[in-house]
């Protein structure tokens, strides 16, 4: 681990606050709930020794008592190699650090997958295979990281220190963001600090931060200014003996920045500079000669430069170099700081920088560029800095051509941050520099095209946008180029304003018919998908059926991958045919595909298998897929949506425990908005698993992001409102006048939602507004039985429109005989699968209910027991309870004989239920129980109405009836 040296105060002075939010939040990932600490606060304030005191005290271990225990420390600092900087500059530190500490057969295992390590290698030299498996692909760097984080974190704290976050790189950034969003690791502490004063409205790292504040596990510490009793306390233990008047100036002077009061105390007599410019280069402008201009040259390369590196690059001798550096040494301008040397603080690098003459910044910084481009351009931050150094020299060809590749270097990481802006860069320098598209190897209008793709892998819709049409703009006679260029704005454009430009899709079609060129034959297929997917009847059919021909014809599998995948949505929602709709589906998941394509393909067919009732199918599809988009490193993303789709296919068929693992992942893979789609999941869950106040916590504890999910992205209203309503189901169904009611009945009648999404509606309107002795209101009625009659006659359509036909018979008090056939056909139908195991468990406790009406008690109280056993371990607990309250309420006992009915009903009460149960059957009042058991009257009675519900009794003698069958099934099995 590489740490800045100490400042010159022997012990910090103040910062007890802003010390503990900072010890808060490492006990909290000692306790396994990982949390990320932004630490903010103008140059020279003290951020660096805040954290350094930080990190003493959760690394000090005075009894040499600490083994495996001890925290894994890992530092990355940005460096100021300009607005781009080199992809994950910082991150490349920090897992150097981490692989010193932990070694590397711990690293890699925390890896994973051979994907993950491929990626790391070259960021980490040393952990990959010795002899690699060359067909295997290299996963993305961000994602390889987080694995990296979560793994290792698994085993070992891992504290992770980011400082000067106002230099660092798009890709360390956008990372950042995703791990502070998701925190996928378990012991895990980040800490990153950035100035303040230098974040303004343009900043790239403004959006950032913007995202973090939004994250509630996001900590933020505010180093402030020191008070004048702090700025005294540091004074004296830098100088003792100064007049209390002398103090006091300083403390004025400085603003209360402890660098600052460092460098006044430091001039001792000396006159008090006019500007803080003079005083940061108090020191400087003691060195001699050579020691200012080594400083400088310094300067020139950063806050740290190698010793190799600056005396390749200084025009001092070797003697001369080493005098000079010791005595900047000495006056504490720079320190020693590994193979190198740095600025004791940024501040004084940039002092001195600008007392360079413009001749002489030209020459350093060509020496600069020349050295790194000789000596070090396979090192990706070194590639950064050559582009750098040749834009500070002023040679545009040569920035330009350093600036390639860079980018190359950002494509072979799969860092799309960082190579979307030096696309920009490029961009920028086009018309400045000749030849520029022999250097490029491209064109200016493809170099666009490049960053709107590069922006859209990131999410930025309106960059990617603003990309799309600065490439239409310089791109007036290649139709290939401003084809694509048109496809993608077409994409942006929807994304971002959320409607279509269809001329943008016809314009590029008019482009492409008739070119003789396997490219444009693969973007016109591309681009009929998109139509296919904007449009509905036979001209999305026509659409589609081209672009697999054309993907077909030019043997494209990734194009034909998409238009069978689009194919299979057409056909399930213009055709309502979902069984059909799997056709495309199993054929696109049998051709070569990369991992990214075929997660893609895998999702879309564990969904469909999810939409007709196979969820069984749904479960091993939606495994494997997962598997491998993790074996492949890509887990984020796609890997994501099919986690969350797996635990409803494990939800559904009675496997909570891998449900509830696989919702969890998935919602720490997504954003905290998007993850809000699996919160409704869980709470559903809970719901059926008769665990009503943890949902209604979990969904306390979610609300903002809830809320915030639901403003942007309205379309998911429809199971919002399904999943409500399905929290009011009790056994008697619901009030059908309830507002759940009333906005689950509009989604099942409705015409926006899928199929599927209307289906799922109508079952649960039905079960909450329908029930057997219950009048129901007869427009309700009236739109469930319309609702009914609109199904398709094909498929899980009909196992549904059974469902609802049994509730109707059951609301209409039809003859008990023909509603035991009724249900029975539906419970046959559910147990091969079609419905999820709750709607299954329901239609027994149906079942039993016409068969107690219909006098068949003994098959009854069978099928109560069944459900009472199975449900609880299917995690529809809530089924098992109905089954003992339907079972009570007809003096049955599941599985059992009417007597012994009685006693698995008071089993299920509490020990003080059971006390005050006893005394009911003794005949005493509430105030007597009250006074019996030391409670008050108000608490007996609290006790009394849950006693009557639980056991289904009606009243006081009912509950003392039952209560004596119970004892007298206890004593004759004893």
């Amino acid at each position: 681990m590489t740490m800045p040296a100490l400042p010159s105060s022997p012990r910090m002075v103040g910062r007890h606050t802003e010390l503990a939010a900072l010890l808060e939040a490492y006990d909290d990932g000692v306790g396994g709930v990982p949390r990320t600490v932004v630490v903010r606060g103008e140059a020279g304030v003290g951020k660096t020794r805040l954290v350094q005191e930080f990190l003493a005290l959760v690394t000090a271990d005075p009894l040499g008592a600490r083994t495996d225990d001890a925290p894994v420390i890992a530092f990355g600092q940005c460096v100021d190699l300009g607005p781009i900087g080199a992809a994950f500059g910082p991150v490349r530190r920090v897992l150097r650090d981490l692989h010193a500490a932990v070694g590397t057969d711990a690293l890699r295992d925390a890896a994973g997958s051979a994907a993950a390590i491929a990626s790391l290698a070259a960021l980490v030299p040393g952990i990959a295979d010795e002899t690699p498996d060359a067909d295997e692909p290299a996963g993305e760097f961000a994602e390889a990281i987080e694995v990296l984080l979560e793994r290792l974190s698994q085993r070992r704290h891992v504290v992770v220190v980011l400082e000067d976050l106002q230099w660092a790189d798009a890709a360390t950034m956008a990372l950042l963001k995703t791990l502070a969003s998701t925190l996928r690791g378990r012991r895990l502490t980040i800490v990153a600090t950035y100035r303040s004063d230098d974040i303004d409205r343009f900043h790239p790292l403004r959006p950032v931060l913007a995202e973090l504040d939004r994250t509630r596990s996001v900590v933020r510490v505010e180093v402030t200014p020191l008070t004048p009793d702090e700025v005294a306390e540091q004074v004296a233990q830098l100088a003792s003996g100064l007049d209390p008047r002398v103090v006091e100036a300083l403390a004025e002077r400085s603003g209360g920045i402890p660098f600052l009061v460092e460098e006044l105390v430091d001039l001792g007599d000396r006159a008090l500079p006019d500007t803080l410019r003079e005083l940061v280069l108090a020191r400087y402008t003691r060195l001699g000669d050579d020691a200012q201009q080594a400083v400088r040259t310094m300067a020139a390369g950063g806050v740290h430069v190698d010793d190799d590196v600056l005396a390749a690059v200084t025009t001092l001798d070797e003697s001369a170099l080493a005098h000079a550096l010791r005595e900047a040494i000495d006056t504490r301008v720079i320190v020693a700081d590994g193979p190198g040397y740095c600025f004791r603080h940024a501040l004084t690098r940039e002092a001195v920088e600008a007392e360079m003459l413009p001749s002489e910044r030209v020459r350093v910084h060509r020496r600069y560029a020349e050295h790194l481009r000789d000596h070090r351009g396979d090192s990706p931050d070194d590639a950064s800095a050559v582009a750098e150094h040749w834009l500070a020299a002023r040679d545009l060809a040569a920035a330009f051509d350093a600036t390639v590749i860079a980018l190359q270097q950002s494509r072979s990481q799969f860092s799309p941050a960082t190579a979307a802006k030096l696309t920009e860069r490029l961009a920028e320098l086009w018309d400045q520099v000749p030849d520029a598209e022999t250097r490029a190897g491209t064109t200016l209008p493809a170099l666009h095209l490049d960053a709107a793709q590069a922006w859209h892998d990131l999410g930025d819709p309106e960059r990617a946008l603003r990309s799309a049409n600065e490439g239409l703009a310089v791109c007036p006679d290649d139709p290939i180029t401003r084809a694509a260029l048109l496809r993608q704005r077409f994409v942006e454009t929807f994304n971002f304003e959320h409607r279509g430009r269809r001329e943008d899709l016809d314009k590029a079609v008019a482009l492409l018919e008739g070119l003789d060129d396997r490219r444009a034959r693969t973007l016109l297929s591309r681009v009929l998908t998109n139509m296919a997917i904007d449009e509905h009847g036979t001209d999305a059919r026509e659409h589609a059926y081209r672009a697999i021909a054309l993907a077909e014809e030019v043997g494209d599998d990734a194009a034909l991958a998409v238009a069978l995948t689009v194919e299979a949505w057409r056909i399930a929602a213009d055709e309502d045919d979902e069984i059909g709709a799997l056709v495309p589906l199993e054929r696109a998941m049998t051709l070569r595909l990369d991992p990214p394509m075929r997660a893609y393909a895998g999702q879309a067919l564990t969904d469909m298998l999810l939409r007709v009732g196979r969820f069984d199918e749904a479960a091993v599809v939606g495994t494997q897929q997962f598997e491998e988009v993790s074996r492949a490193g890509i887990e984020r993303g796609t890997g994501a949506s099919i986690a969350h789709s797996l635990s409803f296919a494990l939800f559904a068929t009675g496997r909570p425990e891998p449900a509830v693992r696989y919702a969890q992942r998935a919602r720490r893979l997504l954003s905290p908005v998007d993850g809000a789609s699996v919160v409704r999941r869980l709470g559903s869950h809970l719901s059926w698993d008769d665990r009503a106040q943890e949902r209604d916590d979990l969904f306390a504890t979610e609300r903002g992001r809830i809320d915030e999910s639901r403003a942007r992205y309205p379309e998911k209203d429809d199971w919002w409102s399904i999943e409500r309503a399905e929290a009011r189901l009790t056994l008697h169904g619901g009030d059908s006048t309830s507002d759940a009611a009333t906005a689950v009945l509009a989604v099942a009648t409705g015409e926006k939602g899928s199929p599927a999404v209307r289906r799922y509606a109508l079952l649960t309107a039905a079960l909450l507004c329908l029930s057997p002795g219950r009048p129901v209101d007869p427009a309700v009625r009236a739109q469930i039985d319309a609702a009914v009659e609109a199904l398709p006659e094909v498929g899980l359509a009909q196992s549904v429109a059974g469902f609802v036909r049994a509730l109707l018979a059951d609301a209409d008090g039809a003859r008990p005989v023909e509603r035991v056939g009724l249900w029975r056909g539906v419970v046959d139908d559910l147990a091969g699968g079609g419905l999820p195991t709750w709607h299954l468990q329901t239609a027994r406790c149906r079942l039993a209910w016409a068969l107690i009406d219909a006098g068949e008690r003994a098959e009854a109280a069978a099928l109560l027991g069944a459900v009472a056993a199975e449900a609880p371990a299917l995690g529809v607990a809530r089924a098992a309870r109905w089954a003992n309250e339907l079972a009570a309420q007809a003096r049955l006992s599941p599985g059992s004989s009417d007597a012994e009915a009685s006693h698995g009903v008071v089993a299920t009460l509490t020990p003080r239920e059971l006390q005050v149960l006893e005394l009911i059957a003794e005949g005493l009042t509430n105030p007597q129980i009250g006074q019996r058991l030391f409670i008050s009257p108000k608490t007996a009675s609290v006790h009394v109405s849950a006693i009557l519900a639980k056991i289904g009794a009606a009243n006081r003698a009912e509950a003392a009836a039952l209560y004596a069958a119970s004892a007298s099934a206890t004593a004759a099995s004893t």
